[in-house]
């Protein structure tokens, strides 16, 4: 956005829909107007035109006004507004090599949590032949060969043999990348025939010049990359090295996580999101060093096993959408089904389809919570957002409850969703400063607000953990607490109330006590209070565990049997 325009469009181009918003600054500040969402085959030209003929019938002189125009017609404008584009990437393959199986680990970890398909071989456990099948299977679009800094034995001897393997794929294969991470850049000397050579020793460098243009063609060079252990935390430097391998530059799920960054500045805020989608999905978390403090540390993790609808749903993932479904479905019918749902994403989204694109969405959501045991071992954050498309058909108060279900740690927190999908669009934006003011006023229309959680721990089982009283100017509760329920309490957004909470015995709810009074926000969901073990204790037989799912989600969404 060089040019400072008064109003533009924010486009969200995933591989099962379209979202596009249109924002414009009136009043003084930068406004959502209105948004819409569409299957990715709708023409765009359709979609845009459709939100300001609503524009214009709801407020002809809002559009006026941010338009600069004089009865401004919106087929002119779909043609001659901005617009702010951000692009899902498919799934791309790449294969590790390695001298060792320990370091073929090390590797692959680092890969699969930069948003890869991985498959990988070791040197000390596969012959030659296989590896080389690997490298030129037309599935895989890069290698990465990699050793530690300093290669001990038993990966030093391999090396000779993997460099010249994999630069004989490059010389069949022109369009393969390859990135010699560690100490495996002593081969790149095995390259110099099959192209030209890109030297980039900077890891920071390196980033950079992948992510200013889509991945370049293969085939120009070899990229060196620091080993598996390097940055904070440990592969950091690889896996930001491989997302700009992998990733357009105008890549929608990174683009989440740099707003969710500039949201944690603006606000002030500890911020997480959980993003879901139908190629992958996204966990990412940025907070202030200390209170009032403007340095902002950031983490993330792209998953490609983080989509709702998996291209080759595996037993452990059938079995994981079949742990949260509150229907009873035999293996191969619920395989069948997860290959339908991405297939045809948009498809049977009431009733019994509903609730498995809601157990879908939280086994991929909870594939991302056990990839990021670093996030969870932080505190319950400020700010817990939900993202992707796959929420946005689901009812607040079950979004909320999802929520609950997949982020458990005691403390209290607000739930919002990314309605509107602008988080990923604000995320091009490559001026901080200019994303930060943007999303400074956005904030508010950003987020979409579910309610508040509390969420204790330490509760004993018994006949009573407690009572609660919440005081507000809609809200007035007085509310006996069992354990291992969880109660909801209506608040509408914009409102907030007074919580007062006296436990009969001493629990965890951000400090240690017995007696809490804490200031919630309302929202579309309420107020949430979650008294049910950390980690939740499922029953082991499937149709008690449906029965108990079925009970706390009835409560939220009574209307999935109208």
């Amino acid at each position: 956005m060089s040019r400072q325009p008064r109003a533009f469009f924010a486009l969200d181009f995933g591989s099962a829909t379209t979202s596009a918003a249109f924002v414009g600054h009136a009043g003084g500040r930068w406004r959502l107007l209105a948004h819409a969402a569409a299957p990715a085959t709708t023409k765009l030209d359709a979609l845009l035109l459709g939100i300001l003929d609503r524009v214009q019938q709801a407020d002809p002189e809002l559009l006026e006004d941010v338009s600069a125009q004089q009865r401004p017609k919106p087929a002119a404008l779909v043609v001659d507004l901005t617009r702010l584009e951000a692009h899902s990437t498919p799934p791309r393959r790449l294969a590790v090599l390695a001298g060792s199986r320990r370091q073929r680990r090390r590797l692959e970890e680092v890969a699969t949590r930069a948003g890869w398909l991985v498959v990988g071989a070791s040197a000390d456990a596969d012959d030659p032949v296989a590896m080389s099948r690997l490298v030129l299977s037309a599935a895989t679009h890069a290698v990465l060969l990699g050793a530690d800094s300093r290669p001990a034995g038993d990966e030093r001897r391999h090396l000779p043999m993997l460099g010249a393997l994999v630069a004989a794929a490059a010389r069949s294969r022109p369009e393969l990348a390859v990135v010699l991470a560690g100490g495996a850049a002593v081969r790149e000397s095995d390259f110099l025939e099959a192209g030209e050579h890109d030297r980039i020793p900077d890891p920071a460098q390196a980033a950079a010049a992948i992510r200013a243009a889509p991945p370049r063609p293969a085939g120009r060079g070899v990229l060196l990359a620091p080993d598996a252990e390097s940055g904070l935390p440990a592969g950091a430097a690889l896996q930001q090295v491989l997302e700009g391998l992998r990733a357009r530059a105008d890549e929608s799920r990174l683009g989440v996580a740099r707003s969710v960054g500039s949201l944690a500045f603006v606000l002030d805020r500890c911020i997480e999101a959980l993003e879901v989608g139908i190629d992958g999905g996204l966990r990412c978390r940025s907070e202030p060093i200390g209170p009032g403090d403007r340095t902002i540390v950031s983490s993330h993790v792209a998953l490609a096993a983080g989509s709702f609808a998996p291209l080759d749903p595996s037993d452990e993932i059938v079995d994981a959408v079949l742990s949260w479904s509150t229907v009873a479905f035999d293996r191969y019918r619920l395989s069948d089904r997860l290959r339908d749902l991405r297939i045809s994403p948009w498809g049977e989204a009431d009733g019994e389809g509903a609730l498995l694109r809601l157990a879908a969405a939280k086994a991929a959501a909870e594939r991302l919570v056990a990839a990021t045991p670093e996030i969870s071992a932080r505190e319950m954050p400020d700010i817990l957002i939900a993202a992707g498309g796959v929420w946005a058909s689901t009812p607040p108060s079950v979004v909320a409850l999802a929520m609950a279900d997949l982020v458990r740690r005691p403390g209290i927190g607000r739930l919002a969703c990314d309605q509107a999908r602008l988080l990923g669009p604000l995320g091009t934006i490559g001026d901080e400063e200019e994303r930060r003011r943007i999303i400074k006023d956005l904030a508010d229309d950003v987020l979409l607000p579910l309610g508040s959680l509390i969420l204790p721990s330490g509760i004993r089982q018994g006949r009573s953990a407690g009572r609660m009283r919440v005081q507000g100017e809609s809200a007035n509760s007085d509310i006996d607490l069992q354990p291992g329920g969880i109660w909801a309490v209506e608040l509408p957004p914009g409102q907030t109330a007074m919580v007062e909470l006296d436990f009969r015995d001493t629990v965890r709810l951000g400090a240690r006590g017995r007696h809490f009074s804490v200031e919630v926000l309302g929202g579309l969901g309420g107020l949430f209070v979650d008294l049910r073990d950390i980690p939740l204790r499922m029953p082991d037989r499937a149709d008690q565990r449906r029965a108990t799912w079925e009970a706390w989600q009835r409560a939220m969404w009574s209307e999935i049997d109208e």
